[in-house]
């Protein structure tokens, strides 16, 4: 069938193949695709072919394409996406629209497509360009189970000043009382399935589950509306041992400890809202608590065998007062007294005669004042004063540490935690995989899900149990040279700063930080 002519050649079809025949030569090549344009249905499948036809016009047929369909359809491979292109021009396109909608309906059928169909793209084609006429529906993964928690006060103590009165203020026990909220979990849900063009299901993958941590002893989880619930069964202390959830027994002291009482050594955590007696003391497995605004005097021992002490107030010790903490100790202000405290202690206002302990003693920077006595710290001391006008003898020492040795110690602990964060992801795509089958999988299978999940939780712990170990780390780092001592304000004469094995004796007042660095005592 013959569909064009002019004066140097015909086009003509013959089962879908177009020929050319060419009667006079001249027409040049590049004029070609004004013609391809004038029949979108040609496409061009051997162009040597119809360059040597041009040039020879031999007047023989030569075979240069083939006459695409008018409604040409692709399908995607996974038989969620088919695409429409109508090869006609726009005039065309305006004769045959009234019955083109129905005949890519029908072209649709035969490719066995009943679903996704986009009927407002059916009804408005385009010519000559590629659009999507069908599409099939994704399967939606369901959520995740989301998980939230109590969140803990944050241990920073603040110093502010209202008028003459100066308060050590800072949220230090998270209280709960029996039945309250300390967390919940919304389940994973199943997610919603996909179809593909030919309407055939495409499951949904559940989302992925995930379990409260908690400790049960004096916490329980209920199931209430749509969600599982955390609520404290004990009057208690909120507090985390890794991701773990915990609520210690809180022993409350409305008032004082002293004769009504007796000396407190509790296991969990205690809370005094007075004072406590001299000569009494408090001991306690976890952290301690003392909010009375006069502080506390000349008393026995305050312990904490493995959290922290706050005191609101001060201690007048009158040189007999011991306080020691695993961890931290919070005090306003301290006279005449010892403090102990393996992490560090952290001082308001000042401290004057006392016998200081602790990886760290940091005093306010502004206000801070550290007189007399003997102050010994292992990485790091910071403060705005030392000693005093007087001149009364004061001695820091800073026991230090070794850089290189700790700069070694955190290249092993990051080398380490990138090697568990690799463990970490295989177990999460290992088990997010057996979670998409739960109900199909053998007892071989589930003891391997097992497994993975296990591994996945262990695993966690250990990273978190390494980080607690890096910011260690890097509070050393932190430190200037291999131990600091950090004067904001004023270091008066007779003060002693001892780092490392260096001394230095002030004679003149000054200020600044004072490092060793290299064997050499620096001051900044």
């Amino acid at each position: 069938m013959e569909f064009f002519r002019n004066d140097n050649f015909t086009l003509h079809s013959d089962a879908d193949k177009v020929y050319i025949n060419v009667t006079a030569a001249g027409f040049p090549v590049k004029e070609f695709d004004a013609v391809l344009k004038q029949h979108p249905r040609l496409q061009m499948t051997n162009f040597i072919k119809l360059r040597d036809a041009l040039q020879q016009a031999s007047g023989l047929p030569a075979e240069i394409g083939m006459l695409k369909p008018v409604i040409e359809i692709s399908v995607s491979k996974d038989w969620m996406e088919a695409t429409v292109r109508i090869n006609l021009t726009e005039d065309e396109l305006r004769e045959q629209r009234p019955q083109l909608a129905d005949r890519v309906v029908e072209q649709l059928k035969q490719l066995r497509i009943t679903d996704g169909l986009q009927y407002d793209t059916l009804h408005d084609l385009p010519a000559q360009r590629s659009v999507v006429i069908a599409r099939g529906t994704e399967p939606e993964h369901g959520q995740d189970a989301q998980l939230s928690y109590y969140v803990l006060s944050e241990r920073k103590p603040s110093l502010r000043q209202d008028g003459s009165a100066d308060y050590y203020e800072m949220n230090f026990i998270d209280e709960v009382r029996p039945g309250e909220w300390l967390g919940e979990k919304l389940p994973a849900t199943e997610g919603k399935p996909g179809r593909n063009l030919k309407g055939d299901l495409l499951p949904a993958n559940k989302g992925m589950d995930k379990k409260l941590q908690y400790d049960s002893e004096f916490i329980e989880e209920q199931w209430e509306e749509d969600r599982f619930v955390l609520r404290s069964q004990v009057v208690g202390s909120v507090y985390k041992v890794g991701k773990l959830l915990k609520v210690e027994e809180l022993l409350l002291v409305q008032g004082d400890v002293g004769p009504e009482t007796g000396n407190l050594e509790y296991d969990g955590a205690i809370k005094i809202t007075g004072t406590v007696h001299d000569g009494y003391s408090v001991m306690a497995t976890k952290d301690i608590s003392i909010l009375g605004e006069s502080g506390i005097g000349a008393v026995d021992r305050i312990v904490s065998a493995t959290g922290d002490i706050y005191i609101k107030g001060g201690c007048f010790g009158k040189e007999r007062a011991r306080l020691r903490a695993a961890r931290h100790v919070y005090i306003k202000h301290a006279k005449d007294c010892t403090i102990e405290a393996e992490g560090s202690i952290h001082i308001g206002l000042y401290a004057i005669g006392c016998q200081l302990r602790a990886g760290y003693i940091l005093l306010d920077k502004k206000r801070g004042k550290l007189i007399g006595g003997h102050v010994h710290a292992t990485v790091q001391l910071t403060t705005a004063y030392i000693g005093n006008e007087f001149e009364r003898p004061t001695k820091v020492q800073v026991e230090g540490f070794d850089r290189n040795s700790i700069i070694r110690e955190l290249d092993e602990v990051l080398a380490e935690y990138k090697r568990l964060l690799q463990v970490l992801e295989h177990c999460r795509r290992e088990v997010v995989m057996y979670e998409g089958y739960v109900d199909l999988l053998d007892d071989a299978q589930t003891l391997e899900f097992t497994g993975y999940s296990l591994k996945y939780e262990a695993t966690a712990a250990e990273l978190l149990n390494l980080e607690e170990r890096r910011q260690k780390l890097m509070a050393y780092m932190s430190a200037r040279g291999d131990g600091e001592v950090a004067v904001f304000q004023k270091a008066y004469p007779r003060t002693m700063l001892q780092i490392k094995e260096m001394e230095k004796l002030i004679l003149n007042s000054t200020g600044g930080i004072f490092y060793v660095d290299k064997n050499k005592f620096v001051q900044e």
